[in-house]
């Protein structure tokens, strides 16, 4: 008789603005709720689980939800870190300055997408200075360990080109930071950095975020929403100098059109 050797799930969630780690989510595999070990740390424990392929089902009061699906080998252990989105009834947001953005094309709202939110103030205290190769997962920049910038994603534009990273930890040692994934293809120092986040639109068709005073240092704030796969996008924007927000929070509406759209 064959015998099946059972696999285990590690999932990681936490906080994508804050990178807190997030422990009151409830998780689905297949529907139900497995008996899972739950650690203070952000992560969940799923032991003895069958090779199979699971739907995986995440769900934690005041973040949009995560659906996905993934495949267990033999004896295999998966380890899948999240930084889960806020929708607009998160708690820790009501004391916050904040942006909510309707987002909609041909003018209906795009619901429980997939969005990437680029804010297009550039991040003018990070500059890359030391060339880093195709492959590496170190980059070398103009500031010392500073805790704030891990976990966050980027884009980095020079010259009309464009590349991606997600700023993992820091070595203390070499005194650069480390990615989470090597670089796609080289940068050069000189060129501009564009933090960018991974969101979810909720059942009407919004994303929200705070404000995040590193990044917004001056009084227009930039965004442009896109959905890549469907060559979507829009660019908003709003000067908070003059914009009314009594109740702190500064609804901005992005209709997306494609480029074809655009040129008409």
């Amino acid at each position: 008789m064959r015998v099946i050797h059972k696999a285990a799930l590690v999932f990681m969630l936490r906080d994508i603005y804050s990178k807190m780690p997030i422990t009151n989510a409830v998780i689905l595999c297949n529907g139900k709720q497995n008996p899972y070990t739950r650690k203070k740390e952000g992560y969940y424990v799923f032991s003895n689980l069958y090779p199979m392929e699971y739907e995986i089902s995440i769900s934690a009061k005041g973040y949009t939800d995560l659906n996905f699906n993934v495949t267990l080998r033999e004896n295999e252990t998966q380890v899948l870190h999240y930084d889960m989105p806020y929708s607009v009834d998160n708690e820790s947001l009501t004391h916050l300055k904040r942006f909510e953005i309707l987002v909609s094309h041909k003018k209906e709202r795009l619901k429980n997408k997939e969005i990437k939110l680029v804010l297009k103030n550039e991040a003018k205290f990070m500059k890359v200075i030391e060339p880093a190769e195709a492959g590496t997962d170190e980059l070398k920049l103009n500031l010392d360990m500073t805790p704030s910038l891990i976990g966050q994603n980027y884009i980095y534009e020079h010259k009309k080109q464009e590349n991606e990273f997600s700023i993992w930890g820091y070595d203390n040692e070499k005194k650069v930071y480390t990615l989470k994934n090597p670089l796609e293809s080289e940068i050069q120092p000189g060129g501009k950095i564009y933090p960018f986040w991974n969101l979810k639109t909720d059942s009407l068709g919004r994303i929200t975020m705070p404000a995040i005073t590193q990044f917004m240092t001056e009084n227009e704030v930039k965004f442009q929403v896109i959905i890549p796969e469907e060559e979507l996008s829009a660019k908003v924007s709003l000067n908070l100098a003059e914009a009314s927000g009594a109740d702190k929070v500064f609804y901005l509406n992005a209709r997306l059109r494609k480029k074809s759209e655009k040129s008409k």
